[in-house]
């Protein structure tokens, strides 16, 4: 009994050993040389040594070994059969020198990499040859504000390369990822936060009496006291220390004003007193045109990465819902009352939309914020910015 279970396990073991081996031969072997440089003194790469180009090579190997999907050549390799054939690591961009390393290490592809520096962005060239055919199956170039944006480019072409093991079919871009490399993360912050600033300082210090209720008539006529209050600016209303409920400005003006409610009208008298000092705007993001450049993908990340902003400043709220991404999509470029009445409706205050204009590097912001209750400009924003 004992010997059976023995040559059992035997054969399980030699049984898993030969199908880990055939999964192993089953992947493709890839090389992977060091980029070919181009280091010109630039903004781009200053306080980068042309050295940290092996250590892109270096992480780009890593991250392909991660993947699962390759096998990949070690650098020790492949310095080895270089150094015999005096060939350098940078030169797999040529075909012949390439297909020759490939089939002397029997890879089955062999990639080629470039790193250029220019005044204000870095170029990374990527060459992927298929050993067999001595074809270059794959070339991509990634444009990036500076070296550190290289990370996101070794994620992609990772991505890329797993999903070509895959399907045997490689190309296209990885959306967002890539189109973050052409973005500067700090005039991103900068941008938001000069935009959230302004927002805020637009969100008034005033205060009302209430002075007449009419049921019939469904109105409340209120006295304001401070300036800046515009329509649709809520109030806190009060009564002996006890909340009643909430009231906004239907327009803006002197003396008695028309308020309405969103609470029952009944619950208001004539005396209440409200402040606005605990108001604070659920603010949407609309229609934002990229003017001279329409450039989509910077749009959406701007938009992003000024709701994450947003959703962390102290005065403001974001309108981060489902129902109302849907009423801002129906929207599209154009403010209408009936769609801004929908988004008043859902608790939205404030409607920011306006444009980009200008050059990568060099963009105007034109926006304006808008009342959801009337379409009327509460304030205008105007920024230079570096994204």
């Amino acid at each position: 009994m004992t010997r059976k279970i023995g040559l059992s396990m035997l054969v399980l073991v030699l049984t898993m050993g030969f199908a880990f081996t055939t999964m192993a031969a089953d992947k493709k072997k890839i090389v992977v040389g060091d980029p070919k440089t181009k280091w010109a003194s630039s903004k781009a790469c200053r306080g980068y040594a042309p050295t940290y180009a092996d250590s892109i090579a270096r992480s780009l190997r890593t991250r392909i070994v991660e993947t699962g999907a390759f096998r990949v050549v070690s650098r020790e390799q492949l310095k080895k059969v270089l150094r015999e054939h005096e060939m350098a690591m940078t030169g797999l961009s040529d075909p012949t020198t390439a297909k020759f390393t490939g089939q002397f290490l029997q890879a089955d592809l062999v990639m080629a990499t470039e790193v250029i520096c220019h005044t204000d962005t870095v170029e990374f060239n990527i060459l992927l040859l298929d050993v067999e055919t001595a074809e270059f199956i794959w070339a991509k170039n990634y444009e990036m504000k500076n070296l550190k944006k290289t990370s996101r480019a070794l994620k992609d072409i990772a991505k890329l390369l797993k999903k070509y093991a895959k399907t045997g079919k490689i190309g296209g871009d990885a959306g967002k990822t890539e189109a973050m490399m052409m973005i500067d993360s700090k005039a991103l912050h900068d941008a938001s936060e000069f935009i959230i600033r302004i927002v805020e300082r637009s969100v008034p210090n005033a205060s009302i009496e209430v002075k007449d209720v009419n049921t019939y008539s469904d109105t409340i006529k209120v006295k304001v006291r401070g300036r800046g209050a515009w329509p649709g600016t809520r109030f806190k209303v009060m009564r002996d220390d006890e909340e009643i409920g909430w009231l906004y400005l239907k327009k803006k003006g002197r003396g008695d004003v028309e308020a309405g409610t969103q609470d029952e009208i009944s619950a208001f008298e004539e005396g209440d007193t409200g402040s606005s000092e605990e108001f604070v705007p659920k603010v949407a993001i609309g229609f934002i045109e990229d003017e001279d450049l329409e450039n989509e993908k910077m749009v959406e990340l701007f938009k992003e990465g000024l709701i994450k902003e947003m959703s962390e400043a102290d005065r403001l709220e974001v309108a981060d819902d489902g129902k109302i991404d849907k009423i801002l999509n129906r929207m599209g470029s154009k403010t209408k009352k009936k769609s801004l009445a929908k988004l008043f409706k859902k608790g939205v205050d404030l409607l920011i939309t306006g444009r980009f204009s200008g050059e990568s590097g060099n963009r105007r912001i034109d926006f304006e914020v808008l009342s959801t209750l009337n379409g009327k400009r509460v304030t205008k924003i105007k920024y230079d910015s570096r994204l």
